[in-house]
C-alpha cells in the first residue's frame, strides 16, 4: 500500500499519512457527490451461500459533469459534456473529475462473496466479458504500468493519461517484477503481456512446485492493434481497452475520491490554510509525490519537487494521526457482485513507523472485511455508475479513535493481491495462518538466481508443513544481486519475518573510512 511517507519523501519512515480528493467540496451533495446527483431508496438482496449481504444506496443517473480547477487553485468552472469520449486533459487543468454518468449500468445491489480458490485473474475477466456480451477471442491482460517520466518503458503516456511516476522506477521493476508477480495468478484463459515473452529462468518451475493448484499462465511479448486489453492502467498507444480509458484514468486520480465517498479526509484550498497538511500529486504511484507540509521549508521542497517533475496536478488534505493501515483487494463483476480476494495490514514498527511488509493474517480476515466493507460499497457503487468493472484495491487508514479514512483507490490488480490468494491456497493445504509479503525495490537477495532457487528449495523441503517460501518474481540484475518479490507463510509471524530478513535484505549503506 502506497501510504507511508515523511516530510522529506523517504518511503516507510512515517506513521502519518492521508490521501486526497478534489480541491473543492460540494457543499450540499450527499456522500460527496456533485450537487446534481441524488440518491434513491436503499436496495438490498438476500445473501447466498458464502456471501455476505450488503446494503447499498443506489445512485440516480445524472449528467456527466467535469470540473476543472486552475493550477493556482483560484477557482472552478463546470462544463457539461455529452460523452466521456469528449474527455481531454489540457495543460492548464489541475484537476479533472466526473460525477455519476447517464449509463444504465447500475446493479440493484452488491453481493460480496469469498474467492472460490479456483478462478484466476483471466477467468474473472472472461466471465465479465461474457456477461457483457463482449468478444473473448483476442484478449490480453496487461500488468505493466505506463510511464510519463521516462521513455525507457514498454508504454509511454505523454499526452492524455499522464501518470506522476517521478522519479521513474527502474525499467525492470515495471517490466519484469510486477508483471511476473501478477501473472503467477493469471491462469490460462487469456495470456498476459511480458516484454521478454517469458519469465526469468526457473520461476515457472518454482510456481508449479510451491503454489497449490497452480495453473500455468501463457505470455505474449507484443499487443496487436486488434487485441482487447484489460490494462493495469490506461495506455495511450492501446486501441481497444476493456474499460473506457477515460473513466479508468479518472478512477485512478486522487481527485476523484471525494466523489466516491464522504469517508475520507477533508480537502484544503492550499498548503498554507492548515498545517500540518498533506500534499499529494493526483496520479502518483508507489508512494511518490506525497509530502507532509509542516512549515515553509516543507512547502518549498514540495514546490521544488513539482517544478522538477513537470508540474503535476495535486491535491491538499488535512493531516490525520494514523493508528492502523489496512488494505483490501476485490473483483467487481459487471453484474454488481464483488469477489473478495482478501485483506492485508502494514504493522507499526517499534520505532513508530509502519513496516512496508504486508501482513497476511488469516485470523483477521473476517474482521478486516467487516471494517472495510462500508468504504468498498461506496467505491463499488461509484464504479458501477460509470460502467467500470474489474479488479480494485482500497486503502483505509484508522485513527486512534477508530475513525476510518479512505485514502487510496487503485482500480487494478494491487501489489499484495497475489500473495493473499496464495495465502488462502496454502492455508487450505497446510493450515498456515500467517503470511508476510515483501516487494520493496530496495530489497535483494545477495547471490545469483540459481543460488536463490536452490536455497529456497532447501528451506521448503526442510520445513514442509511448518513454513514455506514462495517467490513471486525474481530477476538477477547484476552478478551476485537478485531482485525479489517474496512471501513467507507459516504459523509464527516472528519466524516468517526472520526468514524474510534472511533472504531479502536492503543494500548495505557505504561506510566512510576516515584515515
Amino acid at each position: 500500500m502506497g501510504n507511508n511517507t515523511s516530510t522529506r519523501r523517504e518511503q516507510n519512515t512515517s506513521t502519518l499519512l492521508v490521501s486526497s480528493s478534489e480541491l473543492r467540496e460540494w457543499p450540499t451533495a450527499p456522500k460527496g457527490l456533485p450537487m446534481d446527483a441524488s440518491r434513491s431508496a436503499t436496495n438490498t438482496v438476500a445473501a447466498a451461500d458464502e456471501s455476505q449481504q450488503v446494503r447499498i444506496e443506489k445512485p440516480h443517473p445524472s449528467k456527466v459533469v467535469f470540473v476543472t480547477t486552475s493550477k493556482t487553485f483560484g477557482g472552478t468552472s463546470s462544463t457539461n459534456l455529452s460523452s466521456l469520449e469528449d474527455l481531454t486533459r489540457s495543460d492548464d487543468t489541475a484537476s479533472l473529475v466526473s460525477s455519476i454518468s447517464e449509463s444504465e449500468n447500475y446493479a440493484p445491489c452488491f453481493r460480496v462473496k469469498a474467492w472460490d480458490r479456483k478462478t484466476r485473474y483471466s477467468d474473472l475477466i472472461a466471465d465479465g466479458l461474457r456477461y457483457k456480451n463482449r468478444d473473448t477471442s483476442n484478449v490480453i491482460l496487461l500488468f505493466e504500468s505506463p510511464s510519463t517520466s521516462t521513455t525507457d518503458s514498454s508504454f509511454y503516456n505523454g499526452q492524455v493519461y499522464k501518470f506522476h511516476d517521478y522519479p521513474p522506477a527502474p525499467s525492470i521493476s515495471k517490466g519484469i517484477l510486477g508483471p511476473c508477480r501478477y501473472s503467477m495468478m493469471n491462469g490460462s484463459t487469456f495470456p498476459s503481456f511480458l516484454r521478454n515473452g517469458e519469465p526469468p529462468a526457473g520461476l515457472m518451475e518454482h510456481w508449479t512446485r510451491y503454489v497449490p493448484d497452480f495453473t500455468a499462465p501463457s505470455f505474449v511479448s507484443s499487443i496487436p492493434n486488434e487485441a482487447h486489453v484489460y490494462a493495469y492502467l490506461p495506455v495511450e498507444t492501446i486501441t481497444n481497452h476493456v474499460n473506457d480509458p477515460h473513466v479508468h484514468y479518472h478512477m485512478v486520480g486522487k481527485d476523484a475520491i471525494h466523489l466516491m465517498t464522504d469517508k475520507t479526509t477533508k480537502l484544503l484550498a492550499n498548503t498554507s490554510q492548515q498545517r500540518p497538511c498533506i500534499a499529494k500529486t493526483t496520479h502518483s504511484m508507489g508512494s511518490k509525490g506525497i509530502f507532509v507540509i509542516r512549515n515553509d521549508q516543507d512547502e518549498a521542497e514540495f514546490h521544488a519537487f513539482l517544478a522538477e517533475s513537470g508540474n503535476p496536478t495535486f491535491v491538499v488534505t488535512e493531516f490525520v494521526e494514523i493508528a492502523r493501515n489496512v488494505a483490501c483487494h476485490f473483483f467487481m463483476h459487471p453484474n454488481g457482485e464483488i469477489v473478495w480476494l482478501g485483506s492485508n495490514e502494514n504493522i507499526r514498527n517499534d520505532d513508530g513507523t509502519f513496516s512496508s511488509d504486508s501482513y497476511l493474517l488469516q485470523e483477521d480476515q473476517d474482521y478486516l472485511r467487516e471494517i472495510q466493507l462500508p468504504y468498498v460499497k461506496d467505491v463499488a457503487t461509484y464504479c458501477q455508475s460509470l460502467g467500470f468493472w474489474g479488479f480494485c484495491g482500497v486503502d483505509v487508514l484508522f485513527d486512534k479513535h477508530g475513525q476510518g479514512y479512505l485514502v487510496d483507490v487503485n482500480p487494478r490488480v494491487t501489489g499484495s493481491c497475489p500473495s493473499l490468494m496464495v495465502a488462502s491456497l496454502l492455508r487450505d493445504k497446510y493450515g498456515y495462518e500467517v503470511g508476510l509479503f515483501r516487494r520493496s525495490g530496495k530489497i535483494s537477495f545477495y547471490g545469483t538466481a540459481v543460488e536463490l532457487f536452490a536455497q529456497v528449495e532447501e528451506f521448503n523441503t526442510a520445513n514442509e508443513g511448518h513454513a514455506q517460501i514462495v517467490l513471486f518474481a525474481v530477476l538477477e540484475t547484476e552478478p551476485g544481486l537478485t531482485k525479489i518479490n517474496m512471501g513467507v507463510y507459516g504459523n509464527n509471524a516472528d519466524e516468517c519475518l526472520a526468514t524474510l530478513d534472511h533472504f531479502g535484505k536492503p543494500k548495505p549503506e557505504p561506510i566512510d573510512v576516515v584515515v
